[in-house]
Order: structure tokens, then sequence, then C-alpha cells
């Protein structure tokens, strides 16, 4: 999924949300969800080279979702908590919180 990818799948009105997800000390990556041949996907965003893209803040992921013409999306925060008992699989700890920019 890249950006204009995602600037594609709006203009479609195939987009269903966008969610910007941080992992605790990791760099925040922005996940799109959104409907393919009927089926809900989800992907991240990532670069022409194909690495998942990351942000250090907020604000660089409003840029890039800005971009793409996108003014809504999720925040998701992810809490690690004590690695070595942890799965492979992080919980979010509270409900996603709803961002309008």
């Amino acid at each position: 999924m890249t950006i204009k990818l995602l600037k594609h799948l709006r203009k479609m009105r195939q987009l269903d949300t966008v969610r910007f997800i941080q992992n605790a000390c990791a760099p925040m990556v922005l996940q799109v969800a959104f409907f393919e041949n009927g089926q809900l996907r989800r992907q991240l965003i990532k670069t022409r080279e194909g690495e998942v893209m990351s942000c250090r803040h907020l604000g660089e992921a409003y840029a890039l979702c800005r971009s793409a013409g996108v003014h809504r999306a999720e925040l998701v925060q992810i809490v690690s908590h004590d690695e070595a008992c942890a799965g492979d699989r992080s919980a979010a700890t509270r409900p996603a919180m709803s961002l309008t920019f």
C-alpha cells in the first residue's frame, strides 16, 4: 500500500479507516483498511521500495494523510508489557481514539 494507492482508494470510495498505530517506543506506522472485491483488507503504508513507512510523531502522520486527501484517522496505542513473558502479539490498551485533522 503506497500513498498513491491510498489516494486512489479514497477517490473510489473504497477506503474504510486509516489507523495510526503507536507501539510503545517504536515509530508510528499507518494501517489502511479498505474494501477489495467485497472483502475488508488491511495493509500498512509502504515506500515505493516496499519498506514499511514510519512516522516519528502525529504531525508527520497527518501530513502523509493530508497529501492523499484523508482527514480522519484513528490513533491506536499499544503498550508493551514485560517482553520476557509477552506473546508474539500485542493488544491495544485502550479503544482507538478518533482524530480529525
